[in-house]
């Protein structure tokens, strides 16, 4: 019965304990940990945009997330195309996932996604946050396209090396998607050709 008590106490303390640190600016993480990803290493904090795209299968041919972002782990075969759908919030209220194709840069940021994440160190404190997984999606020939996501540093966010890549890619705006309430709409940019008309479609 005092082994009991005793336990129940234990975890009451704990749990009361990890309540304190967790209303603190700076209150550690959970310690990132190594996975099953062909990686391994310390493991991204988040696989997945921050913010949601809009419900379209047109965008989700594009830039599909029916299987989880992995660290780049193939470059012996050549990518045939990459793109980067980035999502913002317009004055209006409304959500914008824009696809663009990477059109130069690629193999800069091949080389920094290709880096190994960090080792999994337990000693490390991390604060509490949620950073952009900075998820690329690769097409390789006879291959769709799958999400990468930036190598990693010992708390599970983007290294600064892979930022910079990232940063450093010259984009060229393909299509937009616009959640709104009466749904999706769709705008055709005109694959970036100066004074191409923009299409709208709902």
């Amino acid at each position: 019965m005092k082994k009991t008590v005793l336990l129940a106490a234990t975890v009451l303390l704990t749990a009361l304990s990890l309540t304190a640190c967790s209303s603190v600016g700076d209150a550690p993480a959970a310690t990132p940990t190594s996975s099953g990803d062909l990686q391994g290493g310390t493991q991204p904090v988040s696989t997945v945009p921050i913010v949601a795209f809009p419900d379209s299968d047109e965008l989700a041919a594009w830039c599909p997330l029916d299987v989880e972002a992995v660290h780049l782990h193939q470059l012996e075969t050549t990518v045939s195309s990459a793109a980067v759908c980035s999502t913002s919030l317009g004055s209006d209220g409304f959500t914008t996932t824009t696809v663009s194709a990477v059109s130069g840069t690629l193999d800069e940021l091949l080389a920094a996604y290709a880096e190994p994440n960090a080792a999994v160190d337990p000693s490390i404190v991390c604060t509490l946050q949620i950073e952009d997984p900075l998820l690329v999606w690769l097409t390789y020939p006879g291959e769709r396209s799958y999400p990468v996501y930036a190598p990693v540093g010992p708390c599970g966010f983007p290294t600064d090396e892979a930022k910079a890549a990232f940063s450093a890619l010259e984009l060229t705006p393909v299509v937009s998607f616009t959640e709104t309430p009466t749904g999706v709409t769709t705008t055709d940019i005109g694959l970036g050709t100066p004074g191409a008309p923009a299409k709208e479609t709902t």
